[in-house]
């Protein structure tokens, strides 16, 4: 099942997307860091996968954020 993206996951990617921007370290959501690495990968043309997998690993980004949230 795929989402919509959360404001941590676009926040993330539009950080992505500015180059001067530090790679987000565990501080940050997953959903944040999952966004960060597509913006940064389309802004380089480095971004690797197929919008499945994409998708895939956004959705297991939100599911490790929402198990945080209830620890």
């Amino acid at each position: 099942m795929t989402r919509s993206a959360n404001d941590d996951m676009v926040e993330g990617y539009m950080d992505g997307r500015k180059l001067t921007t530090p790679v987000p370290l565990n501080n940050r959501s997953a959903s944040y860091r999952h966004g960060f690495m597509v913006g940064h990968g389309e802004k380089t043309n480095s971004l690797v996968g197929d919008f499945r997998s994409l998708s895939m690993a956004a959705d297991k980004a939100m599911d490790e954020d929402e198990r945080r949230m209830v620890q």
